[in-house]
C-alpha cells in the first residue's frame, strides 16, 4: 500500500536499531546522520557488487567535468539482464549518480564503505513479464531501476538512505530495496500485516465464536 515519504521516514526510524550492524540503540541519529552526511564532490565513486555472479565495479561516476564514460559502460554491463541472456542496455546516468549517493551517505555514517550489493538491473519485457507482481511498465525495462541490499543492512535501512537522497521510487521488499529515478513514490512490498499468516497459509475452518 502507498505510503508517503514523510510516512516512511518516521515510521522506519524506530525499526533501524536491528536493521544496522553496530548501529544497534541509535536508530533516531541514523536517519539524521544520513541526512547530515552532505553530498560527495567529484570525483563521483560506486563500488557495485553483483548478487548472482559475484561481479564487482569499482568506477568512477562522474570528475570535475562530468560523467565518466568508460566507468558507465563498466557498471551498465554490470547491470545487465543476467537472467535473460546477459542482455544489456545503457543505465540511465542519474540512477548512478542515485546509487553513489546512498553509498556515500550510508558509508560516512558506517566509517568505511558499504557495498551496495544488485539484485536486479536492467530486465527485458520478456523476463520482466514472467515477474510475479512486476509492473508492466517497470522501470527496469529502461534501465532506470535498480533493486539491492546493503551488506550487514537492512532493506529498511538503505530505504532510508534513498528517500533522504533521491527524489524517485522507494521499495521496501524483505529482502532489497527497490530504488528508482521516477517518479517520487514510496511503498512497501512482499509484507503481511503485523499478527497475520502469510498469505497461502493452509487453514482449517473456524469454530464458532464464543
Amino acid at each position: 500500500m502507498p505510503v508517503s515519504r514523510r510516512s516512511l521516514l518516521t515510521g522506519l526510524a524506530g525499526t533501524l536499531a536491528g536493521a544496522a550492524v553496530g548501529l544497534a540503540g541509535t536508530d533516531p541519529a541514523y536517519a539524521a546522520a544520513l541526512a547530515g552526511a552532505g553530498a560527495v564532490p567529484p570525483p563521483v565513486r560506486l563500488w557495485l557488487r553483483r548478487d548472482r555472479t559475484g561481479e564487482e565495479v569499482s568506477a568512477i561516476v562522474r570528475t570535475p567535468d562530468g560523467y565518466n564514460t568508460r566507468d558507465l559502460l563498466l557498471l551498465s554491463w554490470l547491470l545487465r539482464d543476467v537472467g535473460d541472456g546477459s542482455s544489456a542496455v545503457w543505465i540511465d546516468p542519474r540512477l548512478f549518480d542515485l546509487l553513489a549517493s546512498v553509498q556515500g551517505a550510508m558509508s560516512a555514517v558506517h566509517g568505511s564503505v558499504v557495498p551496495l550489493i544488485v539484485t536486479s538491473g536492467y530486465r527485458t519485457p520478456q523476463h520482466n513479464a514472467g515477474i510475479e507482481g512486476a509492473a508492466k511498465a517497470s522501470l527496469h525495462l529502461a534501465g532506470r531501476a535498480a533493486d539491492l541490499r546493503a551488506a550487514g543492512y537492512g532493506a529498511d535501512a538503505v530505504a532510508v538512505a534513498g528517500a533522504l537522497c533521491g527524489r524517485g521510487g522507494v521499495g521496501i521488499y524483505p529482502n532489497f530495496c527497490h530504488l528508482d529515478i521516477g517518479k517520487a513514490r514510496v511503498w512497501a512490498g512482499g509484507r503481511k500485516p503485523a499478527g497475520q499468516p502469510a498469505p497461502g497459509t493452509p487453514i482449517t475452518k473456524p469454530g464458532d465464536p464464543a
